[in-house]
Formats: C-alpha cells, sequence, structure tokens
C-alpha cells in the first residue's frame, strides 16, 4: 500500500506548526513554579507532549488529507464443470474418476482460485457425484458460465464428460463465444459396442377416439448382423402391435410405421419394446414409454363464401395441421344445414351484396355461436353495419384501399410469433373498404392498417371484447387477400409455418369456450419425470371478477393410494403451486375451496413419464470433446492422465495473475487513529501534571 500525505499548503508551514507548539509548550512550563521540584526528564516529557499535541491540533488547521494506493494481485480462476448425468455413472464409479478428480484440484488449489459446478439438466454450484441428472445440456452450461464470468480473469474451464448431450444447442456454437481456453476430461467409453435400440419414437400426443394414429420407430442396431428381434407395442399388458426384426447388417437402421386405434378416452400409456439379444452391451435402450390422450371431440369450423376465393383455400390448408378442427366448406347458396353443430363460423364476404344471408346469421344468433367476417369487394357495408355485432364502417365511398398489416404489440388476447409482422408488412397489400371504422372501446386489435406507408388506426383484424357472462366471441379481418401472405411466408422461410399459426390460433381463440364456471384449476395431464408439477387457480366472485379470499387445498394420490396434501399459494389475483417432482406414475388429484361459504370442487389426472433419455447413447462422444478443446486452444485428456493438465494449464502463458490498484482520498481530520494520538498525549499530559499535584 502507498500512502501519501497532501496539503494545499506549502510544506514549510508544517515547522510553523511545531514552532507554534514549542513556543506554547515553553511558554507554559517555563514559569511554572509548581515544576520547581518535579525531575528535569519529566518537566521534558510533560514539554513534548504539550508540543505534540498543540502542534497536531495545529496541523489540522491546513486541512491535509491522504492518498492511498492499494495494489491487489487476482489469482487465474480455474472453473471446473463436472458432468452429474446418469449416463456417466457406471464409467466414474468403476474407475476412480472422483479421486482422481480431488487431486487435481488440490494440486492446483494453491496457485489458482477455483470454482466447481456439476451440469446435467442444469448447472449447479459445487461437485456433485450422484450421477441422477436425466438430461445433458452441455450447451446450457457453457453459455451460464461465460456470462457469469464475462469479466473475469479466468484462465481455463476444465470440462469433465463423455461428450454426450441430448438437449439444447451443439456445444461448439457456444464454445466459440468463450474467451478462455476448454481443458476437457473424457469420460466414458467412445468405441462401439452391440447394442439394439430404440432410437427415437414419432407420434402425436393428442388423438381423437375411433380414429387411427400413426407411430414412427426408429430402430438401430450396432455389430448384431444376423440377429433377430420382435418389436411389439403394448397397452398395459394388452399386445397391440408385433413384427419380427431381421438385423441384415452391422449398422441396421429402420423406419418402422405403426397405425393403432384409439378405442378408449383418457391418458393411455403405450410401451414400445424390442426384444433383448443376448450378447448385446446395453439393455436400457431396448423399450420406450409414450402418454397420447385420447379426446371424444374435435372442433367443428364451418366456412361459408359469397363465392370462391384463394383466402379460402389458405383458410382450410391451414386449419389442416391442426388435428383438432374439423373443417367444412360450402358457397352459402348451396348450404342447407342446422349451423348448431359447428363451433365456429367462417363468413367469407359475408353479407354480401348479392347474398344478405338473412337465415345465416338469425342461426347463428339463436345458436350463440361466434364467427369470424372476412371482408372484400363483394361484402355489402351497410346490412354488415345493421347486424350490430361490433363492427361499422360509415362515410364509406364504394373505394377500397391496398394496405399492409402493422403488429399491435400489447395484444393480450393469444400469443403469437412475432415475425409475422414481417410477413404482415412487407406481402403484397390486401384489398380494405375506404371509410370511417368504429370499434367498441375495449376492442383487441391485432393488426392495424398502414395505407401506402401511413400508419393509421383503421383495424384489420380485431376481436370484440367479451365479459364472463357470455361466451360469444367475434373477430373481424377488414380485407380480402392474406392468402398472399401465406405464399409471401413461404417465400421468406420455405414453409408455412407463420401463416399457419396465426390462423390457427385465431381459430382456436374463437372456439375456446368461455367457462362460467367460478373456480378453475388448470394442470398439464402429461409431465415428464424430471419437472416439476404446476397448479394454477382462480375463484371468481358473482360479478366474475378475480378474488383471493379463501385457501384453495390440493390432494394428490398416487396409484397406490397414498396422498400428498398441499395449499395454494396466493400470488396477485390468482393462486398457483409449485408441487415439485414426482416419480413416474398415475396420478390423480381433486382441488376445493370455498365460495360463498359453500364448497366447490375441481378433479383431474396427471401422467409422470419416465424419462430414459440418458440410457438411449452410452457410447462417449470424445470427438466433440477434442473439437471444443482443439478450437479454443485446450487439449483433451484422459482420466488416467488427468493430473498432467496442472502442468498444461501452468504453462499456457496468458493463464497468468492480474493485478489492479484501486486509489483512495481521504481528509486527514477523519482518520479516527490520530484523533485517539492526540486524545493520548493530552491525557498523558494531564496524568503526569496530576500525579506531580500541579493541577
Amino acid at each position: 500500500m502507498d500512502f501519501t500525505l497532501i496539503t494545499h499548503y506549502s510544506w514549510w508551514f508544517l515547522t510553523l506548526c511545531i514552532l507554534l507548539g514549542a513556543i506554547l509548550a515553553f511558554l507554559l512550563y517555563k514559569n511554572d513554579k509548581k515544576l520547581d521540584e518535579v525531575n528535569k526528564f519529566i518537566k521534558l516529557t510533560m514539554f513534548v507532549l504539550r508540543m505534540l499535541s498543540v502542534s497536531f491540533i495545529a496541523f489540522y488547521l491546513l486541512s491535509p488529507f491522504v492518498k492511498t494506493i492499494t495494489t491487489t494481485i487476482q489469482k487465474p480462476i480455474i472453473i471446473i464443470a463436472h458432468d452429474n448425468s446418469e449416463s456417466v455413472l457406471n464409467y466414474c464409479k468403476n474407475n476412480d474418476y472422483n479421486l482422481k478428480l480431488k487431486e487435481l484440484i488440490a494440486s492446483i488449489n494453491q496457485d489458482f482460485e477455483i470454482k466447481e459446478y456439476s451440469f446435467g439438466e442444469k448447472l449447479q454450484k459445487g461437485i456433485t457425484e450422484d450421477y441422477t441428472d436425466k438430461e445433458t445440456d452441455i450447451a446450457s452450461a457453457l453459455l451460464e458460465i461465460n456470462e457469469n464470468y464475462y469479466s473475469d480473469n479466468v484462465g481455463a474451464l476444465i470440462l469433465a464428460t463423455d461428450g454426450i448431450y441430448n438437449k439444447g444447442n451443439n456445444p461448439l456454437y457456444e464454445a466459440e463465444n468463450m474467451k478462455f481456453p476448454i481443458y476437457t476430461i473424457a469420460l466414458g467409453d467412445s468405441s462401439k459396442i452391440k447394442d439394439l435400440a430404440i432410437q427415437t419414437v414419432k407420434y402425436n400426443n393428442l388423438v381423437f377416439l375411433n380414429n387411427t394414429f400413426p407411430l414412427q420407430v426408429n430402430l438401430s442396431a450396432v455389430k448384431l448382423k444376423g440377429e433377430q428381434t420382435i418389436l411389439s407395442v403394448y397397452s398395459g399388458k394388452k399386445q397391440l402391435f408385433r413384427q419380427n426384426i431381421i438385423i441384415d447388417t452391422d449398422n441396421y437402421f429402420k423406419k418402422i410405421n405403426i397405425e393403432l386405434k384409439a378405442e378408449k378416452t383418457g391418458i393411455i400409456p403405450l410401451n414400445i419394446v424390442v426384444k433383448t439379444i443376448k450378447s448385446e452391451k446395453n439393455k436400457n435402450n431396448n423399450s420406450k414409454q409414450i402418454i397420447v390422450e385420447v379426446v371424444d371431440t374435435k372442433q367443428k369450423i364451418l366456412i361459408l363464401a359469397n363465392s370462391p376465393h384463394p383466402d379460402i383455400a389458405a383458410i382450410r390448408e391451414s386449419l389442416k395441421t391442426n388435428l383438432n378442427f374439423e373443417t367444412e366448406y360450402s358457397l352459402v347458396r348451396d348450404f342447407n344445414k342446422s349451423i348448431k353443430k359447428y363451433n365456429l363460423v367462417i363468413l367469407h364476404q359475408l353479407p354480401s351484396k348479392t347474398n344478405a344471408a338473412t337465415s345465416i346469421f338469425k342461426q347463428i344468433n339463436n345458436a350463440n355461436i361466434p364467427a369470424l367476417y372476412i371482408l372484400g369487394k363483394q361484402s355489402d357495408l351497410a346490412k354488415l353495419n345493421q347486424l350490430n355485432k361490433g363492427l361499422r364502417i360509415v362515410k364509406g365511398s364504394g373505394t377500397f384501399d391496398n394496405v399492409q398489416g402493422r403488429l399491435e404489440t400489447e395484444f393480450k388476447l393469444f400469443e403469437l410469433n412475432k415475425n409475422i409482422s414481417e410477413i404482415a408488412i412487407q406481402a403484397p397489400p390486401l384489398l380494405s373498404p375506404f371509410g370511417e371504422y368504429r370499434t367498441p372501446a375495449d376492442a383487441e386489435i391485432l393488426f392495424y392498417s398502414t395505407v401506402k406507408g401511413i400508419e393509421t388506426k383503421r383495424p384489420l383484424i380485431y376481436f370484440n371484447n367479451f365479459k364472463l357472462s357470455s361466451n360469444l366471441k367475434n373477430g373481424f379481418v377488414t380485407g380480402e387477400g392474406f392468402w398472399r401472405w401465406k405464399l409471401y411466408d413461404y417465400k421468406l422461410n420455405q414453409n408455412h409455418f407463420l401463416f399457419d399459426e396465426f390462423i390457427n390460433k385465431t381459430v382456436k381463440y374463437l372456439t375456446l369456450k368461455v367457462s362460467k364456471d367460478r373456480f378453475k384449476v388448470k394442470a398439464e395431464k402429461i409431465i415428464q419425470e424430471n419437472r416439476n408439477v404446476i397448479f394454477d387457480a382462480e375463484v371468481y366472485n358473482k360479478s366474475y371478477e378475480l378474488v383471493v379470499k379463501e385457501d384453495v387445498k390440493l390432494l394428490i394420490k398416487d396409484s397406490e393410494g397414498k396422498t400428498y396434501n398441499y395449499i395454494f399459494d396466493k400470488a396477485g389475483k390468482t393462486y398457483t403451486l409449485d408441487a415439485g417432482e414426482f416419480l413416474p406414475g398415475n396420478y390423480s388429484w381433486t382441488a376445493e375451496t370455498l365460495i360463498d361459504e359453500k364448497a366447490n370442487k375441481k378433479q383431474g389426472e396427471f401422467t409422470i413419464v419416465p424419462l430414459n433419455i440418458e440410457a438411449d447413447n452410452i457410447v462417449a462422444n470424445h470427438k466433440l470433446l477434442y473439437q471444443l478443446a482443439s478450437r479454443t486452444g485446450g487439449n483433451i485428456v484422459y482420466p488416467e492422465t488427468m493430473q498432467s493438465l496442472k502442468d498444461s494449464i501452468i504453462s499456457n502463458n496468458n493463464i497468468k495473475p492480474i493485478s489492479y490498484s484501486e486509489k483512495k482520498t481521504e481528509d486527514f481530520i477523519n482518520i479516527k487513529f490520530l484523533f485517539f494520538v492526540i486524545l493520548l498525549l493530552i491525557s498523558a499530559e494531564w496524568l503526569i501534571r496530576k500525579l506531580y499535584g500541579t493541577v
């Protein structure tokens, strides 16, 4: 530490301060006859004490201050990230890896600052050695480490793993952002072994009653040429499918397509099993369990049009991507069915100038069915205004504007990918009636119209807001030609995902019935075993306003009858509960609360699905570890030579301590130590004078 005393006055003033102290002490003790018989040494001591105390006090009048410079040496940080996933369990337990890692840490602890972490599903502080993580996300661990130590003196990251990741991005992408080398410890065995495995099963979670639904099983086999096996699908003990498999190559791979029939509603667990072969080394990946939910209703959508139009084809194709929707299309002049069986009616340019469709609108009103109105050149705006559906277009001249869409970022009715905004503003324009648009005050605008680059407050797509006391919803698209959005989506992205999402979410919102129930509980039905079970609840008063007053209790029961009791947390105007993780199996739940002093109950069920992806692949990916090390300036070692990392790190000239200085300026008078020095001088002088009777 460097210490400097500074004052704004010349240092000659310090001599004057000492001189002042000496003069005052001399005048005091020269003619003090009480001290005539006191030893000269004692008198000299009192003289010096008085001189010093006066000189110090005089020096304070010069307003001195102290400048200090403190230099700190910071050791390089060595971060150790250890794989705690199931895939390294056997290797680490059988190869003294944990002991060798501790020896490595002890050997470098004196020269470096050590930070220890474990990773698998997520990054955690400290080295954990239970190897229970069900997933491995190396990229996320690298990202979090890089963010946490971005501005620190990190010398290196030691990454101990088998290189197998089954969650997140490719770790090489995250390694490109690292400013320090990665030294990898290669765990596991990278040699190919005899293995028969169900790699993946592709399927739809939602299935409809009495419909067939497909499964695609991807089966692989390594070094098992000439062997035979059997692939089966079970629901409980009932076998639903069986197929003999002959393995004809050492690198066998086959996609097996299976058609099953949904025969009952509810959550249906299915076990896909391939018969094990005696010579294979890993038998943990010979089965997979999936869960499908079978429901017995589809949302029925009716599209009525004044005449054929490309918009209708675009809507129908998008709705085909959602298995929950069943779509019918008809020209209005040909339609003669009952409206009551439909959940939503899409009205393309109706009422029109040639067809008022009076009976259709009467049926819609009587059945209280939501509707989506799409306007265009054929629309009769006067008749539309008379329907009182929430939109009025007045002062129109019969002309039309070419308009683009401008996404309203504060739209709250449902989430939509914000990239749809680029399509709406850049795609060829829609044709929209000119006029003054009048909408309810609580209208929810999804897109506003932009006319020739000028932003307007005219709604292009909007929805009437609604109260819980009514389940009627209406939506409006105030222009024709949005089939062009579908084509432009393909031009930008080589697919129709954004447009399909826009159509499906619009229809899903309009078909979703508003429950008048005053007690609602939401919970997922199918949950992976490493995920927490989350419940949300809402309670309404008679005016259908959210209230948080009484406790909401929850009871969860497993298949063996064991029960778990909880009470929801009150969060703002709603209730929430994190019940934590559960073991794989089937569970039922009952939620209960009081509303107006009456008991209200809700019941449901959920299934925890076992997660065994760590067993799918046990062949270590040492190539990835080599790439991580070489691209960042580190190197790869094996547990047997783990101690060589110490020499590699020490010999790296880029890994070295850094020093930084901290400057601090403080008024001299604020140094408490000096105050006590002056107090000590004065007190010592007073005590001596008191002792010799001169006070």
